[in-house]
């Protein structure tokens, strides 16, 4: 007698001869597996189980004895889906790659045309007075800006380091004064305001007039 034997774990099998399972289906749907069919038995033919669960596919229409018909039953509902599995392990870290090569250096442009030249500055004078020994100011006379201003602002600065005798505990202070179109004095006083004269040999002021905007 052929017969075509395959080796599995059953899920339910008969415990006691002759118990009839509710089954459904051929034997030969058991026989689908990944294992090696040797030979194929010629219908018809049953499925057989013993009691150490060794299916056989019998070509024979009763099972031999100590073994029990096994048949496919209906196909079960499909179970819950299993819960997700841990995640793995992080894989290490790739190898860095190889720096890329260093692009074209892009060509210089071309250096622009030179702008226009902006308009010269000649609205301002600038010159040295003397204020004479004794005396505590000096008049400056200056030529009208053009549009004859008179808000323009004069700056003054000693040009001498200066011995002022007797009234060296005082601070000498420069002041504008007497601002006009043409000209302005220049007035040197102690830091009360009052009249400072300068020493021998008179004090030399360096000063500069520029118009206000």
């Amino acid at each position: 007698m052929k017969s075509l034997t395959k080796k599995m774990r059953l899920v339910s099998v008969g415990v006691a001869a002759g118990l009839t399972l509710g089954l459904v289906g051929t034997a030969a749907a058991v026989t689908s597996s990944s294992s090696t069919v040797k030979s194929s038995p010629s219908a018809p033919y049953i499925a057989c189980a013993n009691r150490q669960r060794v299916l056989k596919i019998m070509q024979n229409s009763t099972c031999q004895a100590g073994t029990f018909e096994v048949t496919v039953g209906a196909r079960g509902a499909t179970g819950a889906r299993g819960p997700r599995g841990a995640t793995g392990a992080r894989g290490p870290r790739g190898v860095t790659g190889a720096t890329g090569a260093t692009g074209p250096t892009g060509v210089t442009g071309a250096i622009g045309a030179t702008g226009p030249a902006g308009p010269s500055f000649t609205q301002w004078h600038a010159g040295k007075a003397m204020i004479a020994a004794g005396s505590n100011s000096i008049a400056v006379s200056i030529t009208a800006f053009t549009g004859s201003p008179d808000n323009y602002s004069v700056t003054a600065t000693f040009g001498q380091a200066v011995n002022w005798g007797s009234d060296n505990a005082t601070v000498p202070v420069l002041v504008i004064t007497s601002e006009t179109v043409t000209g302005f004095t220049i007035e040197v006083v102690n830091d009360s305001g009052g009249v400072l004269k300068a020493p021998s040999g008179g004090v030399t002021i360096n000063w500069i007039a520029i118009p206000q905007n």
